[in-house]
């Protein structure tokens, strides 16, 4: 388990009610390690919110980083900036605080790599890792004790409790992807049965998914519409979610290749499986999209 540091400003809010901690490289493709260090999280480990001169919030990482568009509340400071990204999702463990900044120097290093400057000011770093003392001293000073590997289970008896917002049904008002099923009817052509593009196994075409091969918030309408370079057929037996997670990516011959690293040797053995195929939807239209998405995920 380790520590981290999040410098938020304008989306604390916002993103801590959501648990969510999201970023992307700068708008010039530039990779700045305290972006970068969103992949190194891992869950179970814990992370110190700071926004507007206050540590504000403790939470801890509940689902490591997937390819993710912008969240809702995370503004751009610039038009420039990208919609693509990466996304980690936390689980608050106690907001509301407020630990002032000109403490801090008495409780963390002051200096790289932290996220104090060698005067002990906070720097506008967005990760920052915490040594286990650093972490410790913090959580001593903001009054809590956390327990690594303490679940809270709810017991049957209370159950009805979770349920104090009424009907497990609700109406709902939002976007809906008006192209997509002329997307989905365009892959099939009106086939009932079709090869998956990554693993190659031929099924009834309920278990195909028309993926979207680079994230579609950052297309333009224009994109979006050009039908023949934007998507493939992905299987819902594993495929569609490795690519979409980013456990498996496509080169720039074609060819299946590892993303992200898989968390557990049954994950592997998935992956291991599909490495190595060529994908059948690769061509000169699809190209650009497929090397998009592994930028995405390599950086």
């Amino acid at each position: 388990m380790a520590s981290w540091w999040a410098s938020q400003g304008r989306n604390y809010e916002t993103a801590i009610v959501q648990g969510t901690l999201w970023t992307s490289p700068w708008p010039d493709g530039t990779l700045r390690q305290d972006r970068i260090r969103i992949k190194a999280i891992r869950n179970g480990d814990h992370v110190f919110h700071y926004a507007h001169g206050y540590v504000r919030a403790v939470s801890r990482v509940v689902a490591e980083w997937v390819p993710s568009p912008r969240p809702s509340g995370y503004p751009k400071r610039t038009s420039l900036d990208l919609d693509a990204g990466w996304l980690v999702r936390v689980e608050p463990i106690a907001t509301d605080l407020a630990l002032d900044w000109h403490e801090l120097p008495e409780l963390i290093a002051v200096g790289a790599p932290g996220p104090m400057d060698r005067n002990g000011i906070p720097q506008e770093k967005y990760l920052s890792v915490i040594a286990d003392d650093e972490g410790q001293r913090l959580l001593e000073r903001l009054g809590l004790a956390i327990e690594a590997d303490t679940v809270d289970l709810t017991e049957p008896a209370s159950v009805d409790g979770i349920w104090e917002l009424g009907e497990t049904d609700a109406v709902t008002i939002g976007r809906r992807r008006r192209e997509q099923g002329r997307l989905r009817a365009y892959l099939l052509d009106g086939r009932d049965s079709a090869s998956c593009d990554l693993c190659g196994r031929r099924l009834p075409v309920s278990l195909l998914v028309a993926a979207h091969i680079k994230p579609r918030s950052v297309s333009d309408e224009d994109h979006r519409k050009d039908f023949a370079s934007i998507a493939m057929l992905a299987c819902s037996l594993g495929c569609d979610d490795l690519f979409e997670l980013g456990y498996v990516l496509v080169d720039t011959s074609g060819v299946v290749k590892p993303g992200r690293d898989a968390e557990t040797d049954a994950l592997q053995s998935v992956v291991d499986r599909v490495v190595g195929r060529t994908c059948t939807a690769h061509n000169t239209k699809t190209a650009g999209d497929f090397a998009d998405r592994a930028t995405l995920i390599l950086t």
